[in-house]
């Protein structure tokens, strides 16, 4: 019989060192270094918008299964910014429910080697999808350097927690008007928040009220029915819309749009949610739309905007690596 050893010289097989890191391990990584990580991700568009460094993100590929609620998705990226960056994000919307409870992203994120291609870090997507979203809504609102005086906030699930908490640390908001459909969602983020950010003041309102005493307002929901149009958005001057990122979602009528500036992450984000409806329906085309790469330097103080986003591969590459590194940094010093 062969020695593993032996096998391994005759098959020509090596070992691929690889390292798993889970959604705790990641949420604990992100808090403790969240205002390095916005800067890092505002300096990555800068550098991005500059021309010195190129991105490629295919588009993603969507999948489901019929008579099954949600879907999986697969979602690469290469770029050469930070050193250079290769990752595969493979997510599911868990609907079902069926095993894993109360966790509706699941999946892990591939971190691959830039010459030898295999996979040396797996990290769950939950946690980095969830804090990922978050970073890139409040990056948008950073442009608007005027600095709304009044911020709410509607959904307070994982992507809600992540953007009060970066509003507070990175930009200093102070008090946060908030609200979810879920009093246990409340409850929840309530908890988090007098953890996380004891000084940030916390005021729940419904939503009439809330969006009534905003001037900028956060939308992290999984609603199904807009929640702004024309009618109850007039006095807003910024807009972020993150949760309609599936075409069963849907955070905004396509009247709010009409006298505001459009600004997503990537025109792969019309490909799915409120963008999608709109462009099939003519309201919409890629020209109607800015790439926040475009106007990462720009100052919009006089211009009402609405940031949407449903999900680009950059982001999941830049923050995995960002994970990586102080995993890495971690463990050597342990």
């Amino acid at each position: 019989m062969l020695k593993s050893n032996e096998l391994k010289l005759l098959l020509r097989v090596q070992d691929e060192p690889c390292i798993t890191i889970s959604d705790i391990q990641t949420h604990t990584i992100l808090m403790k270094n969240s205002v390095k990580f916005m800067d890092e991700l505002k300096k990555s568009y800068l550098v991005w918008s500059s021309g010195e460094k190129w991105v490629d993100i295919p588009k993603k590929i969507v999948l489901s299964t019929p008579n099954i609620k949600g879907d999986f998705r697969v979602m690469p990226c290469m770029t050469n910014i930070n050193g250079g960056i290769k990752t595969v994000k493979v997510i599911g919307t868990n609907e079902e429910n069926r095993y894993i409870k109360d966790k509706i992203s699941v999946g892990k994120l591939l971190l691959v080697d830039w010459y030898d291609n295999y996979v040396y870090a797996i990290i769950d997507a939950c946690i980095l999808s969830s804090f990922r979203t978050a970073a890139i809504s409040v990056l948008a609102y950073s442009i608007k350097s005027n600095k709304i005086h009044s911020v709410g906030l509607i959904g307070l699930g994982r992507v809600g927690i992540y953007t009060a908490f970066l509003l507070h640390k990175w930009l200093g908001v102070n008090s946060i008007i908030c609200n979810d459909k879920n009093p246990k969602i409340i409850q929840n983020f309530k908890k988090l928040i007098s953890v996380y950010a004891p000084d940030l003041k916390i005021i729940i309102q419904d939503n009439i009220d809330l969006i009534k005493s905003s001037n900028s307002l956060f939308l992290a929901t999984d609603s199904q029915n807009h929640l702004l149009d024309n009618s109850n958005s007039t006095n807003l001057s910024f807009i972020s819309s993150v949760g309609a990122d599936a075409n069963n979602l849907c955070e905004l009528d396509e009247s709010v749009v009409s006298n505001k500036m459009i600004i997503t992450d990537s025109l792969q984000s019309m490909l799915l949610g409120d963008m999608k409806v709109w462009v099939e329906k003519g309201v919409i085309s890629n020209k109607d739309v800015s790439e926040l790469k475009h106007i990462i330097t720009d100052s919009l103080d006089n211009q009402d905007v609405v940031f949407i986003s449903t999900g680009v591969a950059l982001q999941d590459a830049l923050i995995a690596k960002f994970i990586y590194e102080k995993y890495s940094e971690n463990e050597n010093n342990a």
